[in-house]
């Protein structure tokens, strides 16, 4: 009821537009930059990435990943999901570092495939885990973000019985994707896809606090 009445009282304004009633309206989604290049290789039997990084899509992103602006997951979600084309058994987040979750209090990741999940109708499943800490990989080289994401997850947990689709905010050069997909199939996983919101720039960040790219 107060969520209502605070909507009503302060309504959302539309990042792309400024037009009043939403966070991203349908017309600025629809015509936000799609990536549209062949996505890096990651082992992932197909992979889904919904947006450049770049403009609004963009800081709707950082707004979502640093400033507790949390509602963006459903709203980002929404935008991509859609373009799916597979069924699965099960949604699973790539997780962020936890000390960048107690830093912010939820993890991104987590929001997002929450809703992709509720969207495909089928459970959101926290099974793949961080077992260190690794560097920021915005602030590193290709080479660099393999090796600082090896050996980086495990599994933990029953293995789904079919595919399933594993969920991120960004990627750049999908290091980090290609290490948690090849942990879940070594699990005995039999199949992962891959969606993310979008792609940003596979140079190093001058701000990695603020980009966190994959």
């Amino acid at each position: 009821m107060l969520e209502r009445f605070l909507q009503w009282l302060f309504p959302d304004t539309c990042l792309g537009c400024t037009a009043r009633g939403a966070l991203l309206c349908q017309r600025c989604l629809q015509h936000a930059p799609r990536y549209r290049e062949a996505p890096p290789l990651t082992g992932a039997e197909q992979i889904c990435i919904g947006f450049l990084y770049t403009g609004f899509i963009r800081e709707a992103l950082l707004l979502l990943k640093y400033c507790g602006q949390r509602r963006y997951a459903g709203v980002l979600a929404r935008g991509v999901a859609p373009r799916l084309t597979k069924t699965y058994v099960a949604v699973v987040p790539l997780p962020a570092a936890a000390s960048r979750v107690a830093k912010r209090g939820y993890d991104q990741a987590v929001l997002l495939a929450e809703e992709v999940a509720a969207y495909l109708q089928v459970p959101c499943w926290r099974g793949l885990v961080r077992t260190r800490e690794t560097t920021a990989q915005a602030k590193l080289d290709r080479n660099q973000r393999i090796q600082n994401v090896a050996a980086a997850f495990a599994w933990n947990g029953t293995i789904p019985d079919g595919g399933v689709l594993l969920v991120d905010d960004i990627c750049t050069t999908g290091a980090t994707l290609s290490e948690a997909i090849d942990t879940l199939l070594r699990a005995g996983i039999v199949c992962v896809d891959v969606m993310v919101v979008a792609r940003g720039n596979t140079k190093p960040s001058r701000s990695p606090e603020r980009e966190g790219l994959h």
